[in-house]
Parts: C-alpha cells; structure tokens; sequence
C-alpha cells in the first residue's frame, strides 16, 4: 500500500502533518475525513523501508516511549493521540520518524504490535512479542508495566557496568597517552644523544628504542595491520564457527567469565519470565529468548531445552544437564514447573540475579582496577629504566 505525507487543518484550523497509507489520494482524504481532518496537500512517499536501515533507537527513548505509552493506555486515550503527543515531545529525530510511521500504520488499520513489527531495529521480537501478547489478552496495560520494569532492569545493568569502567578506562587513557607521547617525541631525541655518545645500549632500552622508531617512521604499516586484523576478526565472528568459540571463550575469561555468564542467566529469567506473564506459550517463550539472549553457547543450551518441552519433558531436566546453569536455577525452576508457579519462580530467579549482578560487578573491577595500574606501573618503569641505565652508563664514562 502507497504511503502519503500529507497536511492537513482541523475543524479549528490547525494544520496538521504525517504520514498515512492509503491505496490513492481519494482514499487518503477518506481516512483523513473519518479523523475529523480535511486535507490541503499530498504526496507520495517512500515506505518506511528506508527506517529499517539507520542506528538503533537508545535504551532511554525506548523506556520513555513504553512508560508515555502505558499512561495513555491506562488513561484510555487513543493511541493515535498519544502517539501524536509523543512526536511532538521527541527530539530523537530518527525515533521521530519511527513514530510517525507508526502511527500513520495504525491509523492504515495496523494493530498496535504490527506497527512497531515494521521497525526490528526499534522494537526487539520480544518486545513486539508481548505487546502483541497483551493485545489478544485485552491485558495491554499490564504487559507494558513489565516491560517497564523489564527496560529499567536492562538500563540499571549497563549503568553498573558503566560505572565500574570508568576509572579504568581513564587510567588506561591517560597513561596510553603518555607512553605515545613517550614513545613519539621523547625517545626519539634521546636516541640522537645515545649514537653520539657511543655507549653500548643494554636490551630493554634497545626494545624501546626499537618500538619508538617504528612507531615514528612505520606507523602506517601499524594502522594497516590493524585494519586488517580488525576486518578478518569481523568476518570470522559473523560465521557460526566463530560466534561459537568467541561466545565460549567469553564465559571462560578469568574473572569476566563469571560475571558475563551472570548477566546471560539473568537475561534468560527476566526474558522468559516477562514472556509468560504476558501469556505466551511456553516453547513460543524459549523460541523469542533463544533468538535474543546474546550468547550462542547459552542459546544453544535454550534451543535443546526447547525441543525437548515440545516433547513433553521439564525444562529443568535439560538444564541441569549442562554446567553453565547452576543448580540454585536449575531447582528454583524444576520447583516451579513441578507447582505450576513458573512465573514465580522465574520472577525469583531474577531478584537473586538483580542482586547478584551488581555485586559481582562490584567485585570483578574491584579486582581488575588493581591490576590494571600494576601493568600499566610496569610498563612505565620499564621504559623510564630503558631511559636512565644508559644515561647512568654514560654518567659513568665521563666520570673516568
């Protein structure tokens, strides 16, 4: 069906603009008409296709568009309206757009779930999943304060994570600033001293000086390896062989591992829990989480898990067959299939992990900033001694 960008006056006068499918313009005017509009200018337009293809939509303009749109369900505004009010309030102009093919594809006859399916890029399977769950339940407003809850969980995780990294990164930054600039105009001069001097170098001033002369005059050929490497990785990580020995070397990183295999459990119960409570079967629940959990390894273990419901097996008996879910999960679980109470148990599964996660994070880069100053420490002292043993060797000549 055509797409026209229209603008139109209301009854009061006030012109009004967006985008609204119709099969021609005399059908447009119709549509238009039963919306109390009377419009003034129209012109085909490219279908949203084109949308599909820019950056994804931040976490927060995801979490205020979800919060805007359970008030208004709550309150019994038309989504229409609401969803007007919303573009004006947006200043993402990339979600703009977005919205307002949205709203043109419901005001099209569109349901509310099939609307935001046009755009993957903006609104994650699971999500549309369980708007769409809420929407055949009549129990919309519910689903959408759990994913409320359900963003706000996500958006707490990476501001922990986020926390906990920015010191390290500032001293990784600012002490890899100095070992360049070390590197490119301080040793170099010292160098030219060396030569004159004629002293014999010992071998870590000739590492250094090495590496400071390939960094001065062949640092091309550095970028360039590093292009390339970085390209090959990106290919080798797109293939199944590769996702799959990166996804596992993640989880058995010392000290990291435990804290990302964590974060990929407690995805999986905040996921699946937030799928049934919406009312979504079981297996169409495990499909949705196998497909966004982030972690092949562990959507592998899903995958299994999947096929062996469907055979009328409990999902906790597949799950502790593999070590990477723990026996507490794996009970928690068995416990809440054997009662029926799935979504609670599911629900404490994720309040363990939301405590967890924080603290594991806490813990990890509590470790990590240490050793992170002790290598970098290293490092400097090693070329600050590549610097001053010659200098000593020569204090040493002119003193005789």
């Amino acid at each position: 069906m055509p797409a026209f960008k229209y603008k139109a006056v209301d009854q009061s006068g006030k012109r009004v603009s967006g985008v609204l499918y119709a099969e021609n313009e005399q059908d447009l005017q119709d549509s238009l008409r039963g919306m109390r509009l009377y419009l003034v200018e129209a012109k085909e337009t490219k279908p949203s296709q084109e949308i599909r293809l820019w950056k994804k939509v931040k976490r927060k303009d995801l979490l205020t568009f979800t919060v805007h749109l359970q008030t208004i369900v709550s309150a019994g505004i038309p989504i229409i309206q609401g969803l007007g009010d919303l573009i004006e309030q947006t200043n993402n102009q990339t979600f703009k757009k977005v919205l307002e093919d949205v709203r043109a594809a419901i005001q099209s006859g569109s349901t509310l779930s099939e609307a935001l399916e046009r755009h993957p890029k903006a609104f994650s399977n699971l999500f549309v999943s369980v708007i769409r769950a809420g929407e055949a339940s009549g129990n919309l407003d519910s689903v959408l304060k759990d994913l409320i809850s359900f963003l706000e969980w996500q958006e707490e995780i990476i501001s922990s994570i986020r926390q906990a990294t920015i010191y390290p990164i500032i001293v990784l930054t600012a002490v890899t600033g100095l070992v360049i600039l070390l590197m490119t105009f301080v040793f170099p001069r010292f160098s030219i001293i060396f030569e004159k001097a004629n002293v014999p170098l010992p071998l870590p001033t000739r590492i250094v000086m090495g590496v400071s002369h390939f960094l001065v005059h062949d640092w091309g050929y550095l970028i360039g390896a590093l292009i390339i490497l970085a390209f090959l990785f990106h290919i080798f990580s797109k293939t199944d062989t590769g996702r799959h020995l990166i996804d596992r070397l993640k989880l058995r990183i010392p000290v990291f591992g435990n804290l990302i295999l964590k974060i990929n459990l407690s995805r999986f119960s905040h996921y699946l829990g937030t799928l049934i409570r919406a009312g979504i079967d079981i297996t169409q629940a495990l499909r949705i989480v196998e497909n966004v959990i982030g972690n092949v390894i562990i959507s592998d273990i899903i995958r299994l898990v999947r096929a062996r419901v469907q055979a009328g097996e409990f999902m906790s008996d597949t799950l502790k067959e593999h070590p990477e879910f723990p026996p507490l999960v794996v009970r928690m679980i068995s416990i809440g299939e054997t009662s029926g109470n799935l979504e609670e148990t599911l629900g404490k599964v994720s309040t363990y992990y939301d405590r967890e996660v924080p603290v594991t994070i806490k813990k990890v880069f509590a470790v990590f900033e240490p050793l992170v100053i002790v290598f970098l420490a290293s490092i400097v002292l090693l070329m600050a001694l590549s610097m001053f043993l010659p200098l000593y060797q020569m204090m040493g000549v002119i003193a005789k």
